[in-house]
């Protein structure tokens, strides 16, 4: 992603320049399709992503679901997915729907959100590994699941995945930088040229490995050891047991992430191999991360489905918010 916004600008092209050549007839309705993908796409998959998440931590917190190592998981799933939304908006919003570099701050700041941006979205993808992992060693090793899978196991790991992450990703603090135009006063964003190597190659190749292929094998290997391991233990009654409803809502989670994520991260690599034409190249590509970030928004209606405890602590959510409002009506008349 910071390659795509490393060469926007501020400056609006002239229109009347626009349709000289080809090649700026395609530059024209490129940045067409991109704008109108981020400004009607963004901002309701972003409201739905914030209103969800906060739903899933207010459940949480409530009596029936604390207390557990899926809770500690599931709750830092939805601060990271919630911070990844509100980064983004401020990191490729601006870039993608209005061609606004980050120039009102300094490079160093403009640095610092890329950074946290790119931080948080590796380490949603990695709690859901985490996640998923545990679950796995819920359903196949009861034995270890007391000694393994305890509140603050989960609260280490989430730790020890966000230290990692920045890790990770303090490679963006050093990678765009800024140029004003004497002439204009533009403010371009721009990857100075020791840099370009690692923008066009070695991160979508490493995010590629780091963030896709490596999560995906082992989601997906613990995901069948976790069906064949509740087939074997009779699944309808598997299922209802109270120890593995997490585990159902951890399959539904899972396997979206792998249909969400994957999608970007081969075409920013593999895309520019394919015979496609520039407006079609960015249109499928922001659909791509688009469609990447709608896995941080869509956990809330997942749970709804897949949990029957969450659905229930939902709906007594409401109703004590319900009663709690008819009892404060009365004295806000009286006074």
């Amino acid at each position: 992603m910071a390659n795509d916004a490393s060469v926007l600008s501020t400056a609006s092209p002239v229109l009347e320049d626009l349709f000289i050549t080809d090649e700026n007839k395609t530059m024209y309705f490129r940045h067409v399709l991109t704008a109108g993908l981020w400004q009607y796409g963004w901002p309701p998959l972003c409201m739905m992503g914030l209103v969800g998440n906060t739903l899933v931590l207010l459940v949480l917190r409530r009596d029936g679901l604390v207390r557990t190592s899926a809770n500690v998981y599931l709750s830092a799933l939805a601060v990271g997915d919630s911070l990844e939304l509100m980064v983004a908006s401020l990191a490729a919003y601006p870039v993608y729907a209005w061609r606004l570099c980050l120039e009102d701050t300094t490079m160093w700041t403009r640095n610092c959100i890329w950074a946290v941006h790119h931080a948080l979205g590796n380490v949603s993808i990695w709690l859901i590994v985490a996640f998923t992992v545990e679950r796995c060693v819920v359903v196949r090793f009861p034995l270890l699941k007391l000694r393994l899978c305890t509140p603050r196991n989960a609260g280490l790991c989430c730790g020890s995945l966000l230290v990692l992450a920045f890790v990770e990703n303090i490679d963006l603090f050093f990678l765009d930088a800024l140029s004003t135009n004497a002439t204009s006063g533009d403010v371009t964003c721009f990857v100075p040229l020791h840099y370009l190597d690692d923008v066009n190659v070695t991160r979508p190749g490493f995010n590629l490995v780091s963030v896709t292929v490596v999560p995906v094998c082992v989601v997906l290997f613990c995901n069948w050891a976790i069906i064949s391991g509740l087939h074997r233990k009779l699944l309808p009654t598997a299922v209802r047991h109270p120890a593995t409803r997490p585990t159902v809502m951890c399959l539904g989670v899972s396997f979206t992430f792998v249909v969400c994520v994957v999608p970007y991260h081969v075409i920013a690599v593999f895309g520019r191999y394919w015979p496609m034409t520039q407006p079609t190249r960015a249109a499928v590509v922001h659909s791509c991360l688009l469609l990447r970030y709608t896995n941080h928004a869509v956990n809330f209606f997942l749970y709804s489905l897949t949990g029957a405890h969450f659905r229930s602590e939902l709906v007594a959510l409401f109703r004590s918010s319900t009663q709690r409002g008819d009892r404060l009506r009365p004295n806000m008349c009286v006074g």
